[in-house]
């Protein structure tokens, strides 16, 4: 136990220095929304360059990537490190894509749905959206526990239960006691010691022995763990090019991610987030997976693969030290799972019961948040009790499912102002069961993820639909 007292020490700590941030910084959230709800939602246009790169890599950045991804570069070598690497443009493709349009229709949105009913206009596609955001994003959230509890246990020996109890106490802590605008301070600072803890971390593992003695171990352990397409070719080029599409263009269709558009500054500051947001998501990509597969050096016998951040940490630092580091893979998972839960429990107020009920006062509404916070919290909690050996395919299953629904509409609703919102309803529904049922019923089919079959499916729909009412409009101006 001696190893938690540093790691709470730091959440205690970042949880007092970001509360005072974010109030020191709350009155220009009362300039720009007048209500308490809108400031606890989206807390203001104040994302400068440096703020927004770290807050969107921190929030895209999760358990799958500091727990999941160094487990599945532990078992399947270099080539997986390579596709993660396909990741890195998010920045670019997000701030750089979709960042000026938003910018340029920004009218005070509180939520990405807000945004997609004023553009279409569609009852039935926002409720839609709703039910898929908050039923992936519980998926996501409980995989974040999962890597929580796992790293809690790892490092300092307690069970697993325990450990998964510590750190939904924590994440509650940290996300009842803020809105919008201290989440996203959180994982600014979160993403800070996220870099010089995997520094460390990588510093560590190459004092054990030198990088060329420990790939030459991986490689006397399975040469193949070296090859570009992993073991067994399971990474070969299908692969590849389908998670282009999966962790790379289409994170386009991320709500989490999305929402920060709606906090951009200027335009200076999605240029800059840009260039920054570009080289942390390398640093973070690259040295946690890189860890994972030189961790095979180190402890090759491992039967859980996600086990491989808690045993370097726990291995090669003293307990205390392992602590302090403990704090870089947690602040990872604590940047995720802060962001989704706090978005899935808005869009079920704001985007849900408001419009039901829309006399709901402000503070009733921040209220009702705190408490669909607990309801989704208790849900995820729940399903994180029996956990899988390896919990990428989870999240990247959730990332899946999200894109298949958002993905087209958000594109079609910035780039194609003539697509209406029967167009974008058809994609969303068209891309959300070719997906489950691909995932269901043939996962990998080809080696292909089932991402890029159902988006080139709810594109198809969404541009078929769109044509054939043109062609209707004509017809009947013609009459």
């Amino acid at each position: 136990m001696t190893n938690l007292i540093p790691v709470m020490g730091y959440l205690l700590l970042s949880l007092i220095i970001t509360r005072w941030w974010s109030h020191r910084q709350s009155q220009k959230g009362d300039r720009l929304y007048g209500d308490k709800a809108k400031r606890f939602f989206i807390g203001g246009a104040f994302l400068n360059g440096p703020l927004l790169a770290l807050t969107l890599v921190a929030t895209y950045t999760s358990a799958s990537s500091f727990i999941g991804g160094p487990g599945a570069a532990y078992k399947m070598g270099l080539g997986w490190v390579w596709l993660a690497l396909i990741q890195v443009p998010v920045a670019i493709l997000t701030l750089g894509g979709l960042g000026p349009k938003f910018l340029s229709q920004r009218h005070g949105h509180a939520t990405l749905i807000e945004w997609l009913d004023a553009r279409y206009h569609s009852p039935l596609l926002s409720h839609i959206a709703v039910v898929s955001l908050v039923t992936g994003f519980i998926a996501m959230i409980a995989v974040q526990f999962i890597g929580g509890a796992r790293l809690f246990s790892g490092v300092s020996g307690i069970s697993y239960e325990l450990g998964l109890a510590l750190f939904v106490v924590t994440v509650l802590v940290y996300t009842l006691t803020g809105g919008f605008r201290a989440v996203v301070l959180t994982d600014a600072l979160q993403g800070i010691v996220m870099l010089l803890g995997l520094l460390l971390l990588f510093s560590g593992i190459l004092f054990q022995a030198p990088l060329p003695e420990l790939m030459a171990t991986v490689s006397h352990y399975s040469p193949q763990m070296l090859e570009p397409h992993g073991v067994s070719d399971a990474l070969g080029w299908p692969m590849m090019l389908s998670f282009w599409v999966l962790i790379c263009f289409g994170t386009m269709g991320l709500p989490h991610t999305l929402v920060r558009l709606l906090a951009v500054k200027d335009s200076s500051a999605l240029k800059r987030g840009m260039v920054w947001g570009t080289i942390i998501c390398f640093l973070m990509t690259l040295l946690p997976h890189l860890c994972g597969v030189l961790g095979r050096a180190l402890y090759p016998d491992l039967s859980v693969p996600d086990e491989i951040m808690p045993s370097l940490i726990s291995g090669i630092f003293p307990p205390f030290w392992a602590g302090v580091l403990l704090a870089a893979p947690i602040a990872a998972v604590m940047s995720s799972v802060d962001s989704m839960l706090l978005q899935s429990a808005v869009s079920l107020i704001r985007d849900g019961a408001l419009k039901k009920w829309p006399s709901l006062s402000s503070a009733m509404q921040v209220r009702l948040t705190r408490m669909a916070l607990l309801l989704v919290t208790l849900i995820a909690s729940y399903w994180a009790l029996d956990p899988p050996e390896m919990i990428v395919w989870i999240n990247l299953a959730a990332f899946g499912a999200l894109q298949a629904v958002f993905l087209w509409p958000i594109i079609a609703g910035v780039f194609l102002p003539s697509v209406n919102g029967v167009s974008a309803l058809t994609s969303m529904v068209a891309g959300l069961i070719s997906y489950l049922l691909l995932q269901i019923a043939a996962p990998f089919m080809w080696h292909i993820h089932p991402i890029v079959p159902a988006l080139l499916l709810s594109l198809l729909v969404m541009l078929a639909s769109h044509l054939w009412q043109n062609r209707s409009k004509a017809v009947t101006s013609e009459c």
